[in-house]
This record gives C-alpha cells, sequence and structure tokens, in this order.
C-alpha cells in the first residue's frame, strides 16, 4: 500500500491524495462484496450526485472523472484495498487467538501478583460480612493472600447465586 501511495495520483496535492486514500478505504470496506468496477461505478455515482447536490467530498474529482489515468489508478486503488482487507479478514482468527491469549497471560500475571499481597481491609470487611449475612462459619484469615480472600468470596457468592436460581 505505501508504494502505491508514492506511485498514483502523481498530480494531486498531498492533502488530495490522502483524503481520497482513506475515503476510498473506507468506501471499499462499506461495498467489499462488489466487484472492483462496480465499487467504481458506485463511487462515481455517489461524488456526482453529492456534486450535484452542492456537499462534494471532493470538489476537485469530477472533472478527473473524464481522465482515463485517473480512473486506472483508481481501479489499482481499490483492487489494493479489497486485497487488504481479504489479507485482515484471512488474519482473524489468528489475530483473535493472539488476543484471546494475551488476555489470559494478563490475567495470570494479576492473579500472581494477587497472590503474593496481603488480603485488604476491604477484603477483609465484605467477607465478614457475607459471612454474617449468609450465616457461614469463617475460616481464619491469617496467613492468606489477596487472591485466596477474592477466591473465597468468589465461592460464597456463586454459591448464593445457585441457590437462588433454585427457589
Amino acid at each position: 500500500m505505501y508504494y502505491l501511495k508514492n506511485t498514483l495520483f502523481s498530480d494531486l496535492t498531498k492533502n488530495q491524495k490522502s483524503s481520497l486514500f482513506g475515503f476510498v478505504k473506507s468506501f471499499v470496506k462499506k461495498h467489499y462484496a462488489k466487484s472492483a468496477d462496480e465499487i467504481l461505478s458506485l463511487f462515481i455515482e455517489d461524488e456526482q450526485y453529492y456534486f450535484e447536490q452542492k456537499n462534494p467530498h471532493f470538489e476537485w474529482i469530477i472533472p478527473e472523472f473524464e481522465n482515463e489515468k485517473f480512473l486506472k489508478e483508481l481501479i489499482l486503488l481499490i483492487e489494493e484495498n479489497k486485497k487488504q482487507l481479504a489479507l485482515k479478514e484471512a488474519q482473524k482468527p489468528f489475530i483473535e487467538k493472539q488476543k484471546a491469549l494475551a488476555k489470559e497471560q494478563r490475567k495470570k500475571a494479576a492473579e500472581f501478583k494477587l497472590s503474593k499481597q496481603p488480603p485488604t481491609k476491604k477484603q477483609l470487611y465484605y467477607y465478614d460480612m457475607l459471612c454474617k449475612k449468609y450465616n457461614i462459619n469463617q475460616e481464619p484469615v491469617e496467613n492468606l493472600s489477596r487472591l485466596d480472600l477474592k477466591n473465597m468470596i468468589g465461592k460464597i457468592i456463586d454459591e448464593h447465586d445457585k441457590g437462588i436460581e433454585k427457589i
């Protein structure tokens, strides 16, 4: 894609080229299922419609539609964007796996950190109040970590929620 940015539309200014590339990318993404020629004709129709409505995306583009070189370069840009989207779609399962693995690793790191810290006063108070509320015998909390207390609180809440579902 970087190569195309340097070679296509050499007669346009830097701002024109940048805005055209961005708009075409989103337009192709919107109409991905269609062929490049269909996307081009839709793009031309859209731009002419907005030009007639006196609200064009690009004021300079209407005369360019008569230029054969411009249309060929536009087709190249559309095809390249379609390839990029297809590649991104093909990589989606791998990216999802990487995200899941990273999430799991963050969770393990957080649990490891919690296992090395003593419980907070809020945790101790919350555990005490839960035990009183549900008439549960408190287990000794000395030498327990934040993670241990978190798991104990979670277990009490889960058991209570299951008890409500059964009723």
